[in-house]
């Protein structure tokens, strides 16, 4: 571990004195000063073998014996009703594995009938590690986010980098995820005007630009880069100074962009406008997106449409019959292939409800969703070439499940109808008893049915139920949240499985806990957990396994939390157990230091339908965020 970095890191970030913001002008001639806000954010880490290697497997090794130095500074400066932002990314790797290196070990660890075999293995493996790293552990420091913005009474007008969600994520969904580490945003113009009128209240927002998620994954070290010679009309401008495609002795820059080759990102282009009109408790939504795409770097069905049409219909209730809410949004979305190298599709459409009930002692929450040939705004990415990136989206259709689900296996929200309703009862104020039941019928979880055909042999069938326990003390020093649940997902048709053919899909039994309990004045005990037996057919071990995590935290004051860890995987092509240990430390009111030693296991994590694949990690982080 480079101790250097990981101290300088530490001194540079903890040397600055704290402050809420800097008035860096003054109303001297009747107008606004200008307030300056910095938010800085540095990580140094570095991974040692991190136990995922398979023997002949090159991706897997190269993973292994890596450290970055991680900065993200946050500029903003507001004057009156004009503000201007910032973010500026930078990542150096201080150690990386090259590929004689990755190539070496595959090397030593098999046996050959000769030298020639030994030396044509090794060739061999070298030029895939190349490749492997074309992409990896490469030094950037780019303008991540930046954003003009004028906020008026009547109408906002943004210029830069902004978020957007149009209804509930059914046309677009561009949010900041940072359970995902994930923020993605349309570098453009977004112009929103409002009117008001009596109890009639209009709002118009109309946007458009390239999309730009974060191009540096901090879990492998990979980066999105763009080519130049790919970049069409305003592109050019919104991609300046981010991340390229780098040529190598691997990987020649004449060859980035080849059909489905080199390249790993193609951005893409929005346009896209959401209409509201409030009249009195209704509220009427109209939104609509038109995604234009470059030539695709994936073969995948989403990926290769050049043109995304997607717009929807909303109502939303706040309140009918005095404590209940209903919200109903209706979509519809056209997929269209001008290279014909995919069948256009029907045109897909969508269906979502929600409602709401609640009562002083008991309320209710129904979720239904009718989705056929609806697909999430898949990114162009290379799936080949920047595979953690592969799970890249521009909209969210919402999965109507807890927002931590990550079982909806390959395509099964984009042909599904079903939904979920849980109920709350409230014994106290601060106790209550919950309990969920979801029942659905998807068509494109076990079979590929990109054309959302219906019948037997294409369906699978899901229960989804779970009870629990929420209770808090009075004075809110005290809290548990319990729960036990368990998923049924059955084929209609029979599968191959390890004791032959079998209509299980997919099995679960989980226990989930998340208890604050005070120990003393100034001390208190966090325990928290996730566990699981699961049971995969297609795609799993032979057998059912066992998986979660377990942490046990101590709060010290306000200042200082140690925690121990605790995390397993049974499966057997995987290491079984982990350990790691974390404290953080906030020695000043806008300084927090956070460390963590020892090791996480691999999982793809979800929130609210967007997921992300996560390596698994052996090693040190130290995290350091600023604020003045």
């Amino acid at each position: 571990m480079n101790r250097a970095a990981l101290i300088g890191a530490a001194a540079l970030l903890g040397a600055t004195r704290a402050a809420s913001a800097l008035e860096l002008g003054s109303d001297e001639h009747g107008q606004a000063p200008v307030l300056a806000e910095v938010t800085n954010a540095s990580s140094v880490l570095y991974n040692v073998d991190n136990r995922d290697s398979r023997p002949r497997e090159v991706a897997s090794r190269a993973n292994d014996d890596w450290g970055l130095f991680y900065n993200r500074l946050n500029l903003q400066a507001t004057s009156g009703r004009w503000t201007l932002s910032t973010r500026v990314d930078s990542a150096w790797f201080f150690a990386s594995p090259s590929p004689a290196d990755i190539a070496d070990d595959l090397a030593r660890a098999e046996e050959f009938p000769s030298a020639e075999a030994r030396d044509d293995f090794y060739r061999g493996k070298a030029t895939e590690a190349g490749i492997e790293l074309s992409n990896r552990y490469i030094d950037w420091t780019y303008p991540a986010k930046v954003l003009l913005l004028y906020t008026g009474r009547d109408f906002d007008v943004a210029v830069g980098d902004s978020q957007a969600q149009f209804g509930r994520g059914l046309v677009l969904s561009l949010r900041k995820l940072d359970e995902l580490a994930s923020d993605t945003t349309v570098r453009g113009v977004r112009v929103s005007g409002r009117v008001r009128a009596g109890d009639t209240r209009l709002e118009l927002t109309v946007l458009g630009g390239s999309l730009n998620p974060l191009r540096i994954d901090e879990a492998s070290g990979r980066y999105l880069g763009v080519d130049a010679s790919a970049l069409p009309s305003f592109t050019r401008v919104t991609e300046a100074g981010m991340p390229r495609a780098v040529g190598t002795d691997f990987v020649p820059e004449t060859a980035r962009c080849a059909s489905f080759g080199t390249c790993s990102y193609a951005p893409d282009r929005v346009l896209a406008a959401q209409g509201q009109v409030a009249l009195g408790s209704v509220t009427l939504g109209t939104q609509g997106s038109l995604l234009v795409r470059q030539a695709a770097l994936s073969p995948e069905l989403v990926r290769t449409a050049d043109r995304i049409f997607t717009a929807s219909q909303s109502v939303e209730l706040p309140r009918v019959f005095g404590n209940a809410s209903v919200y109903v949004e209706a979509a519809i979305q056209k997929l269209d292939h001008r290279g014909a190298n995919e069948p256009d599709l029907d045109t897909g459409h969508a269906l979502y409800l929600a409602s709401s009930w609640a009562e002083r002692r008991f309320s209710l929450l129904a979720e239904l969703k009718h989705y056929r040939r609806f697909f999430p705004l898949m990114a162009n990415v290379s799936s080949s070439r920047a595979r953690e990136f592969s799970l890249l989206q521009y909209s969210a259709p919402p999965t109507t499940e807890e927002v931590w689900n990550d079982t909806e296996f390959g395509n099964f929200n984009t042909c599904v109808s079903g939904g979920r309703v849980r109920a709350d009862v409230h014994a106290r104020r601060t106790h209550s008893v919950y309990g969920w039941v979801g029942h659905y019928r998807s068509f494109a979880e076990s079979a590929a049915n990109e054309r959302c055909e219906l019948g037997a042999e294409n369906e699978n069938r899901v229960w989804d139920l779970a009870t629990g326990l929420d209770l808090t003390s009075s004075d809110r020093r005290r809290q548990a949240d319990v729960s036990v649940g368990t998923r049924f997902d059955t084929s209609t048709r029979e599968l191959a499985g390890a004791d032959g053919d079998t209509h299980v899909f997919y099995r679960e039994l989980f226990l989930r806990y998340d208890l604050h309990v005070p120990l003393a004045e100034a001390l208190g005990l966090e325990l928290q957990g996730f566990h699981r037996r699961r049971r995969e057919t297609v795609g799993g071990p032979e057998e059912a396994w066992l998986e979660g995590q377990h942490s046990t935290g101590v709060d010290i004051g306000e200042r200082v939390t140690f925690a121990l860890g605790l995390e397993y995987d049974t499966r057997p092509e995987v290491a079984n157990g982990y350990v790691n240990a974390m404290v953080t430390y906030r020695p000043l009111d806008n300084l927090n230091l956070g460390l963590f030693v020892g090791q996480r296991r691999g999982a793809q994590r979800c929130v609210g339908g967007v997921c992300r694949i996560y390596p698994p990690f052996e090693g040190a982080r130290l995290d350091a965020t600023l604020r003045f």
